[in-house]
């Protein structure tokens, strides 16, 4: 018995003495790509299938931003091929000009993945590079200056140069320097309207109220929720979203209160009537 107690004892006190396991250290979420992230003329091999006629298997690709309207020039990877408008997307961009379609996606830092579509069945891929400074900040400043070169809505000087700056050879140490210069810039050309504002909600009048108008559509389409209880819930919410374009001021925080609680209301309806929201 005096044993077991000697031994429980020596347990007892190692697991006090045991230091502490170390946390995780929690790792920063990704920054978020911005334009200066696409930009740039980009080199690369290229693979044709399918195609009556190929094209170069190596050829340049412009990304480019003009007046805030992204377009990818496709003219030099074989006769015919055109430049095209594009529009972001949750992987990256998309166009189609004619029978021609494009995706565009950016697998790791200054590379993009090219495919286009023909209604032919002509297929082009090819992963692309564009050159870098060898700091990512002073890519980011060469970029933005690149955008802000060929925007047309400028009022005053350029803020750069971008031949200048694409001669520069950026070191490390001018990493922090950079990143200034590209804020400032980016900032220029938002306020300009050649580039977009990182929050696409900056300006839209009481968010909370179109978040609830947007679950609202959705509840509305469901089948299985019983029809006097969705539609008294959607009519509700509806009526709250239109009171909140009209709502003065002082009492629109009330209004977006008011919409928050809806929202939950119609969250537990949708749960409890099995909806997909």
């Amino acid at each position: 018995m005096r044993i077991a107690l000697t031994l429980y004892a020596l347990a007892t006190s190692i697991a006090i003495a045991a230091p502490a396991p170390r946390p995780k250290p929690i790792a920063r979420p990704a920054a978020p790509t911005t334009w200066a992230d696409w930009v740039g003329a980009y080199h690369g091999t290229v693979t044709w299938s399918r195609c009556s006629v190929a094209g170069a298997n190596t050829a340049p690709v412009a990304f480019e931003i003009v007046d805030g309207v992204a377009s990818i020039d496709l003219t030099l990877t074989r006769p015919g091929m055109p430049s095209l408008s594009l529009v972001s997307d949750d992987k990256g961009w998309s166009g189609r000009r004619g029978d021609v379609a494009v995706t565009l996606t950016r697998p790791k830092p200054d590379t993009l993945d090219l495919a286009v579509d023909l209604d032919s069945g002509c297929m082009v891929r090819g992963r692309m590079s564009r050159a870098t400074t060898g700091v990512a900040a002073c890519n980011s400043l060469v970029a933005w200056a690149r955008i802000e070169s060929r925007c047309t809505k400028l009022t005053t000087p350029p803020l750069e140069d971008l031949p200048k700056l694409a001669a520069v050879p950026w070191k490390p140490a001018d990493a922090a320097r950079c990143q200034a210069r590209a804020a400032t810039l980016e900032r220029s050309l938002i306020d300009t309207g050649c580039a977009p504002h990182p929050d696409p909600q900056i300006g839209v009048r009481a968010r909370a109220c179109l978040a609830l108008g947007e679950i609202a559509a959705k509840l509305s389409r469901c089948p299985n929720a019983l029809p006097q209880i969705k539609d008294a819930a959607v009519a509700t919410a509806n009526a709250l979203v239109a009171a909140s374009q009209s709502a003065e001021t002082a009492t629109l925080p009330y209004v977006e209160q008011q919409c928050r609680d809806t929202h939950a209301e119609l969250v537990s309806i949708a749960t409890q009537f099995r909806c997909p929201l």
